[in-house]
Order: C-alpha cells, then sequence, then structure tokens
C-alpha cells in the first residue's frame, strides 16, 4: 500500500469518526441546557478529574533519526485522534519529519512520514489541590507500533553531488514518556471540555535491511550495495510537543 492510499485511509477513517462526536458537539451548541452540553461541567474547581472523551492532538515534533548507519536531524509536526478513558489513551498518529543533515546544513535530504497506533497510560497525577484550581499534571508512559516510509531527494542543481538512498519503509516499536499539564473548563460547550499540552520523549527502533540500496547520483537506478556495512537497528529518538483538546 502506498503512502497517500494508506494516508487517504487513515484520514477517510478520522473524518467518519468526527461525523459521529461532532453530531454530540452540535446538539451542546444549540441547547446549553441539554444533559450532553453539562455532562462535563463542574460545580467544585478542585473537584476530582473525569477524563473521557474523543481526544486531538496537535504539534510538533524533532529529533535524531538513523536509517541504515545514516543520522539525520527529523524536524517536522504531527497530528493524532483518539479516545481517553481515565487513565488511559489511544490515538492513531501521523507524523511528518522533513531530513536533514545533523550538521549546520539546513539542506533537506528527505521526508519520513510515520502511522502510528499509540497507547498511553498516566502513572502518576497530581491534582488540583497541588496544581491549581480545575488543572492536574500527570506523568505518563506510552508504547505504539509504526509504520515509517523514507522519500530521499535527489540534488538539486547547484547542490554539492551526494549519495541517495534508495526509498524504503520500516515497521517500528515505539516507547516513550512524558509530562501532560491539563486544564478543565468548568462550563464547556462540546468543544472542548479540557485543553492540555503534552511534552514526551520517545524512543522508536527496527530492524534493519540486510542489504543498503542507494542511488548513486541524479538520474541512476537503485542498485544494491551488500558490501555497505549496516548495524543491526534503525533508532530515532524524538521530542514531541502537543496541544491536546478532549470533548
Amino acid at each position: 500500500m502506498s503512502v497517500r492510499t494508506t494516508i487517504a485511509a487513515v484520514s477517510c477513517g478520522a473524518m467518519v469518526w468526527l461525523g459521529f462526536t461532532g453530531a454530540g458537539v452540535g446538539v451542546a451548541l444549540a441547547n446549553p441546557s441539554s444533559p450532553i452540553a453539562r455532562r462535563h461541567w463542574v460545580d467544585d474547581p478542585y473537584a476530582p478529574h473525569v477524563t473521557e472523551g474523543t481526544l486531538l492532538r496537535v504539534g510538533s515534533a524533532v529529533g535524531g533519526v538513523r536509517v541504515d548507519s545514516r543520522k539525520y536531524t527529523g524536524i517536522g509536526g504531527m497530528i493524532a485522534l483518539g479516545r481517553r478513558q481515565g487513565r488511559l489513551s489511544f490515538d492513531a498518529e501521523y507524523t511528518m519529519l522533513v531530513l536533514q543533515d545533523p550538521g549546520p546544513s539546513s539542506i533537506e535530504l528527505g521526508r519520513a512520514h510515520q502511522l502510528a497506533a499509540v497507547g498511553r497510560v498516566d502513572v502518576l497525577r497530581l491534582g488540583p489541590h497541588i496544581v491549581g484550581g480545575n488543572s492536574m499534571i500527570a506523568l505518563f508512559t506510552e508504547a505504539g507500533l509504526a509504520r515509517t516510509f523514507y522519500r530521499y531527494a535527489m540534488p538539486r542543481y547547484g547542490e554539492t553531488p551526494r549519495e541517495v538512498p534508495a526509498d524504503n519503509s520500516r515497521t517500528q516499536v515505539e516507547v516513550g514518556m512524558g509530562l501532560f499539564l491539563d486544564h478543565r473548563l468548568e462550563q464547556p460547550l462540546g468543544f472542548p471540555n479540557r485543553i492540555g499540552w503534552q511534552l514526551g520523549w520517545r524512543l522508536a527502533a527496527s530492524p534493519r535491511a540486510t542489504r543498503d540500496e542507494m542511488v548513486a547520483c541524479r538520474g541512476c537506478i537503485a542498485s544494491p550495495n551488500p558490501t555497505t556495512p549496516v548495524e543491526a537497528y534503525d533508532t530515532e529518538m524524538l521530542l514531541t510537543s502537543t496541544l491536546d483538546f478532549t470533548w
């Protein structure tokens, strides 16, 4: 399945999901006194937090990426749609990274498109009596499974010639941890009822292909290069920062 086909399928699923959840939002906006609109209202800013509902995360990702012994700096963004249920949350996530030389150069060497399924659990929570009214801080851990598609760029005219890897893809296992600052709205009208900021560190690893295929220069065809030494795993370490909306 191609990257575009996979992304299109995920996008269609997200639109269907939003269609069902959006109906409840529409009822809440039309009638603020309805039970749907008042379901997440609170009278006491120090009341226990009820964290449930549809989750939307939008933000950035940056970090080191290593593919077939080549190192890159990855800079890009991510978007995820999922569900919160108490201390647990699950989401489908799309991340796009621009791959640059880890040195001072800002030349784009390629791009990585990643589709992932991620599960997360709040290991420790500090409630409003410590953080402040209607607010909460959580320490979380997460794990996920991802498929990453690497698409490399040929040197442009005027750039220094370089070796270019053949496009490839990897299945990765991800683990991570981070902090989540979550704020509850006392009288929400459907979207959102909670707003948060999440800062996380994520490590991903995948078995590496046995042969490193390269494209030597602009216009050349891909050819196997079995003599290139390779290590056992591809890895990436990303720092992620997202705004989270729950409704």
